[in-house]
């Protein structure tokens, strides 16, 4: 397993945009000119045809550019590029022009922001620096263009993944024993470091994912049982040794700075070997990777306070090592990543309490070594990267069972030294 899983989010399918062209003259001053009666029916007439007017004959508002929503998948190592790509009506993937963009010495994770103007990939320069790489992405095409500074430095080693709060104003990344802190520009979208926030305990912080409202950030904590950069395989023995260092711990966010809390509000006990962590779209419910256990954990999330309960029970049984994982839109389902599986597994989410199914109710086959997932705004679509393939594979889900299916093709083509993070414009 290497460091931190990658993410994909995606837009929903977007309308070509009518040129102007198309719509002029047929607005209320254009029938003005016409006679009245039988002449103004027939300009009404000749707007609703001509796509783009509303009924009242006023110009539609232009919808989202044709491609959207757009992809980005970090490659792994050597290469140390971003794959970009645009989507198809299916959901799925066509790569732009130019196919890649130059990133960070090995890049992990990467975010889009809220506003889909910025993109932020987490790079590991060496075994005792990291950065984000910042960059604008423009709407209209997708594609990727560094910022001026390219580059800021993290606060440690980065665990690979980043979190952007929902607002767009802030964005954390674990490092080393450390919150690296950001505050982004909301007229650049540029990153300001600020003073990063220490995580005490015996584990090192790994995932991180803020409250869909923004008030609390939720970090997974363990030994990083994650291999080196360049290098293959994890330190197992290393991981069972430490069971003490995995926990969850909740802090609080000022909604004034975006400043953590100085000491958790909360922090739990969860499963060897913690990875990711997601949380419901309607911030009750969180769910936690345990790869070594081989389990994902669940816990229901008091709204006021942030607090964490485990459910009841307080865990399932994972497909084969469990790394990334989110949840479905409209709630009803998790999707899992499993690393030593090699598929993708649903679980169906219960309405009334947020727990988990005890058994996977699909799972389908992704390329071998699958490391992150993210999911498209409409719950349409899934895409899961590949440590150690050169391809991304791409799947279709029902919007009635949540069944996943792969698409065709199954899987498009990625860095070849593999791919670890993924996102998608919102």
């Amino acid at each position: 397993m290497t460091w931190g899983a990658i993410r994909v989010a995606v837009m929903p399918a977007r309308v070509r945009p009518v040129s102007p062209g198309a719509v002029r003259g047929c607005g209320v001053r254009g029938a003005v000119n016409l006679a009245a009666g039988r002449a103004a029916v027939l300009a009404a007439m000749a707007c609703g045809l001509a796509a783009g007017c509303t009924a009242a004959g006023a110009p539609a508002a232009a919808g989202p550019p044709a491609g959207a929503p757009f992809v980005y998948v970090t490659g792994k190592g050597g290469t140390n590029e971003i794959s970009q790509f645009a989507t198809l009506g299916s959901g799925a993937l066509r790569p732009l022009t130019p196919r890649n963009v130059a990133s960070g010495e090995f890049p992990y994770d990467i975010a889009v922001s809220p506003q889909g103007t910025s993109a932020y990939a987490v790079d590991n320069l060496s075994s005792n620096a990291g950065a984000v790489s910042q960059y604008t992405l423009n709407p209209a095409t997708g594609k990727l263009t560094p910022k001026s500074p390219r580059m800021v430095a993290t606060a440690g080693v980065p665990s690979g993944i980043i979190a952007v709060s929902p607002d767009g104003k802030n964005a954390y990344v674990p490092s080393g024993k450390a919150i690296s802190w950001y505050r982004i520009s909301p007229a650049t979208g540029k990153l300001t470091p600020m003073p990063p926030r220490t995580v005490a305990g015996a584990g090192d912080p790994i995932g991180i994912k803020a409250a869909p409202d923004g008030r609390y950030l939720y970090i997974t904590t363990g030994t990083q049982c994650l291999a080196p950069k360049g290098s293959k395989g994890s330190k197992g023995s290393k991981c069972a040794a430490s069971a003490s260092a995995n926990t969850v711990s909740v802090f609080g966010i000022s909604p004034a700075t975006g400043a953590l809390s100085a000491k958790p509000v909360q922090t739990v006990a969860t499963g060897q070997n913690p990875q990711m962590i997601t949380i419901a779209p309607d911030g009750t419910s969180a769910y936690v990777t345990a790869t070594t256990g081989n389990t994902i954990w669940q816990y229901s999330i008091n709204p006021a306070t942030g607090r964490l309960t485990p459910k009841s029970p307080a865990m399932v049984a994972g497909g084969g090592g469990p790394h990334d994982l989110a949840v479905a839109p409209d709630g009803k389902s998790l999707y899992v990543v499993n690393v030593r599986g090699a598929t993708i597994t649903q679980y169906a989410i219960s309405p009334a309490t947020g727990a988990l199914s005890a058994r996977p109710v699909s799972t389908a086959r992704t390329v071998p070594a699958p490391e992150a997932i993210a999911l498209s705004p409409d719950g349409k679509n899934a895409y899961v990267t590949s440590e150690g393939e050169g391809a991304l594979s791409q799947f279709a889900i029902s919007p009635v069972t949540g069944k996943i299916t792969p698409l065709s093709p199954a899987t498009v083509t990625a860095p070849s030294h593999g791919s670890l993070g993924v996102a998608v414009t919102p």
